[in-house]
């Protein structure tokens, strides 16, 4: 991809954030005029605004719904993440719901895709399931009113560039994918075989109640607990890995996941996102995104 667009998009990220949201003329301006802009969101009814929206001009009632009910604090980019013409911006937002004052923190990513210089489909992750807490008076949000930042502002870097390491990363973890998704989730071992010992793992529901074994971990040995809770409250009914994308000791992995509550025998259906960072052939950082308002309703 040409620095030029990476530069523009890098640009458009940071006048998003020093402008505090009320930059949107500028991402439109970049969107192509039959591109998609699509949420995890998915236009549920406490955001509306997140349906998809299939035009350029459409693209504005989105931007249109988030002016309107929500203030941003703070939007940080962490690292854009380069492969052909897909650009995967891993960040944090903070915003401020206008109508209850509750305050959502959350990681994020953005999956651009471009075509001839403009973007032709976005996607956004988010903790859905924070958002719409925040939405309504009887909603239960913990985070403080000035929420300290994950990621310095301004700070961003590339990575990119489809390298020995990169290749062989990806064949590593097609095999473990099609394992994981053969056997149901029954192959954590396989999975834990290739994690470095002081692993960094996490997860966008970050051990929230009912779903606690998803906290944090910081160990080969307490990514044991993760998949062992895993287990014990869903079952897999499958795993369809869709695309890998790299870049230098990073990989996206993008896929359409579907589990069972086992105690509620409700199903769960989301697109689902891990980030994998990879040194000398072993996993060094694991972040998930999916769905989490869907997580969360069939636990209830």
């Amino acid at each position: 991809m040409p620095a030029n667009i990476v530069n523009q998009v890098r640009s458009h990220y940071r006048a998003w954030d020093r402008g505090k949201g009320t930059t949107s003329e500028r991402f439109i301006q970049m969107m192509a005029d039959d591109g998609t802009f699509r949420s995890i969101g998915a236009g549920a009814q406490p955001m509306l605004f997140t349906r998809d929206h299939s035009t350029k001009d459409k693209v504005r009632a989105y931007f249109d719904g988030l002016a309107r009910d929500w203030e941003m604090i703070f939007y940080n980019v962490h690292m854009f993440l380069v492969q052909g013409a897909t650009i995967a911006v891993i960040c944090e937002c903070a915003w401020r719901q206008k109508h209850t004052g509750k305050v959502v923190h959350t990681p994020k990513l953005d999956i651009i895709r471009l075509k001839r210089g403009k973007i032709a489909d976005f996607f956004e992750f988010f903790d859905n399931h924070q958002a719409y807490a925040a939405c309504s008076p009887e909603g239960v949000c913990t985070v403080p009113q000035k929420p300290k930042p994950l990621f310095k502002s301004g700070a961003s870097r590339t990575a990119t560039g489809m390298t020995a390491a990169a290749k062989a990363n990806v064949k590593a973890l097609r095999k473990l994918y099609d394992q994981w998704d053969k056997t149901k989730g029954g192959s954590a071992e396989a999975i834990m075989e290739i994690l470095a010992p002081n692993v960094l793992w996490g997860s966008l529901t970050e051990g929230a109640d009912p779903v606690a074994f998803s906290r944090r971990r910081k160990s080969r040995v307490e990514v044991g607990e993760y998949f062992r809770g895993l287990e014990q409250v869903f079952r897999m009914e499958g795993y369809k890995v869709k695309e890998y994308i790299a870049g230098g000791p990073y990989i996206l992995v993008l896929s359409d996941v579907s589990f069972t509550n086992k105690a509620t025998g409700k199903t769960f259906h989301s697109p689902k996102a891990d980030l994998w960072r990879f040194n000398r052939g072993k996993a060094t950082e694991f972040y998930e995104y999916f769905d989490t308002a869907a997580v969360m309703a069939s636990v209830a």
